[in-house]
């Protein structure tokens, strides 16, 4: 039991940190300053847990530089699409279309490996793709909708190639991979920012939501790298998927955020199709969650 509240903790503020992103646009907080914030917050955290700093002989001897370098993009890459997603569509119908990332990922592993797909894998395809057709209807207009879809898909699309490219880098602890992949991220997001606004302090209100929304993150994260440790990857993954719920509860008590019954009927369609294909997937292919 305590394991499991370990778990609904990592997707309670994970929730939490994603919900405060459309409150942290409305004091012209940049999503850029409000990334380097997230992943700097991380970073420091994750200093804290392993109590060390750099080792760069340990990744030198393992001959881990270039699958580092390459988990930092992708995880750079992949919190700025969904942040700029939750621009044009609620925050919690871009986690929905995000947690697709597990059919995704079946299919490009199904497809690298040239495995054929089976009739399960092939309606779970159709089952989402038509809940995601459905969260497209919206009052805010159409192509709003679907640009932020395509951005939360493409969002998917990169959390899904860090799950294939995370095993490359297995020499390391959780905790280890964090700390090696969230500073050049950091960093790079400190200068897109300097770059598109130049020197100047934004509302002291925006920095300390940042803030705030940035110890949510490395807190779920915490609570997450705990579950897995203690209740495994599947069962873990499998509660994971109370975030989205969740996040789709808190949008609704802070920002109105209610959904028609169309799009809830896609919310169901698309968390039936994920949650089938990831529990496939980790059963036959055991790829951790991050």
């Amino acid at each position: 039991m305590f394991v499991i509240r370990f778990a609904l903790l990592s997707s309670f503020f994970y929730a939490l940190n994603v919900t405060m992103v459309p409150l942290i646009y409305t004091f012209e907080i940049s999503a850029f300053l409000f990334l380097f914030v997230r992943f700097g917050t991380t970073f420091c955290t994750s200093l804290l847990v392993t109590k060390s700093f750099f080792s760069f002989n340990e990744i030198k001897h393992q001959k881990l530089g270039i699958w580092i370098l390459i988990l930092s993009v992708l995880f750079g890459v992949q919190s700025w699409l969904y942040v700029e997603a939750v621009k044009y569509m609620s925050v919690g119908l871009a986690s929905v279309v995000l947690f697709t990332y597990p059919l995704i990922t079946y299919l490009i592993v199904s497809l690298t490996k040239r495995r054929s797909l089976d009739l399960i894998t092939i309606v779970m395809f159709i089952v989402a793709t038509l809940g995601i057709a459905a969260l497209s209807q919206s009052s805010e207009g159409f192509y709003t909708m679907v640009i932020g879809i395509v951005l939360a898909l493409l969002s998917a699309m990169t959390y899904s190639l860090i799950l294939i490219t995370t095993p490359k880098v297995s020499g390391l602890k959780n905790w280890e991979i964090v700390k090696y992949t969230t500073l050049i991220p950091a960093l790079t997001f400190l200068y897109l920012f300097i770059n598109e606004t130049g020197f100047y302090w934004p509302q002291n209100e925006g920095i300390i939501l940042s803030l705030i929304s940035g110890t949510f993150f490395a807190t779920g994260m915490m609570f997450y790298h705990m579950s897995v440790r203690k209740y495994g990857p599947i069962r873990t993954a499998n509660i994971g998927y109370t975030e989205p719920l969740l996040v789709l509860v808190f949008g609704f008590m802070a920002y109105s955020d209610a959904i028609t019954i169309t799009q809830g009927l896609g919310v169901i369609m698309v968390a039936i199709a994920s949650i089938t294909i990831e529990r496939r997937q980790l059963k036959q292919d055991n790829l951790p969650k991050m």
